[in-house]
């Protein structure tokens, strides 16, 4: 039975708990923390109990197995997650970032109540790589064989629950042969997809982090630079990468047998930001381009 969860209202995981306790009971009177425990893969029957009262913290792998047994969408579980985080963590810098991430997390839910599609567009890094292959030429609509040509490597049914998003968000179209074709100049870009993205960012700063250890230079290229400069050089560094970005993207050939590249640009303060106009500039700043060349890559910029 799914019951939609109030998870967004909550800060406290504990209280969550017991609350979601409350929740499903009412909605289904045979669920207990017995049947907790049997749903979620746990041997105690009374496991769930003793992380409401505080006596046991939940490890990484014990909160997928709650998500589970608490019925929670993706969603929702990514918050579930970083509420534990957040409740459990005793450094004072990381218990900031998590509540951060809390804070966007809720924003990012109203997202997803009001374009789904693109919600789940931004969600999965998979979906952009997948288009991209399209673009490149001749693509034969193949989610096995699709999925292979990614790297990381993408299982059938999700390739195939891709091609069927990006039919639906009018990126591509698929002929009567079976070929897949790219539709462009496809507006997409708001300040809702523009906070969607952030998801898509994170995941791809962590393909690049695992590319570090698993691709060689002849695919791979990593720079980066520390740097001191004005605030007003900040937003017209900005504006530089948006238009780079976006001839970049222009220019692109999209030969039959390209292979697909990730770059990214990340450009972040690593110091206190103290002057006004700076982060008045940085709060008002639009989303950035979507183009299929997305950012983060360190790169020179300087």
């Amino acid at each position: 039975m799914t019951v939609p969860s109030n998870i967004y209202q909550f800060s406290d995981y504990r209280e969550f708990l017991k609350d979601r306790y409350r929740q499903l009971k009412e909605a289904d009177p045979i669920f207990s923390f017995r049947n907790f425990s049997k749903a979620a893969g746990f041997g105690s029957p009374n496991y769930l109990k003793l992380v409401m009262d505080g006596k046991r913290n939940l490890s990484a792998e014990a909160i997928g197995k709650f998500a589970k047994g608490l019925r929670l969408d993706a969603h929702e579980s990514e918050y579930f997650r970083y509420t534990v985080e957040y409740n459990q963590c005793e450094s004072e810098p990381k218990k900031r970032v998590y509540e951060a991430k809390l804070l966007y997390l809720r924003e990012l839910f109203k997202v997803k109540t009001l374009i789904p599609e693109l919600y789940d567009y931004y969600h999965e890094w998979y979906h952009a790589a997948i288009r991209e292959v399209i673009r490149n030429g001749e693509c034969k609509n193949n989610p096995s064989d699709l999925g292979q040509h990614l790297v990381p490597t993408v299982g059938e049914e999700q390739v195939a629950a891709s091609i069927a998003l990006l039919k639906k968000l009018n990126f591509i179209t698929e002929g009567t042969d079976g070929i897949l074709n790219s539709v462009e100049n496809v507006e997409v870009d708001s300040s809702q997809a523009a906070l969607a993205q952030k998801v898509y960012y994170e995941q791809m700063a962590e393909l690049a982090a695992q590319s570090l250890y698993t691709q060689g230079p002849e695919t791979q290229d990593f720079e980066a630079i520390t740097l001191s400069i004005p605030p007003e050089r900040v937003c017209e560094l900005r504006s530089e990468i948006h238009s780079w970005l976006e001839r970049l993207g222009g220019k692109s050939s999209h030969t039959p047998g390209d292979s697909v590249y990730q770059l990214n640009v990340q450009l972040f303060a690593m110091s206190r930001v103290n002057t006004p106009a700076l982060q008045d500039s940085q709060r008002n700043a639009g989303g950035t381009p979507t183009v299929t060349v997305t950012k983060t890559e360190e790169e020179r910029v300087a």
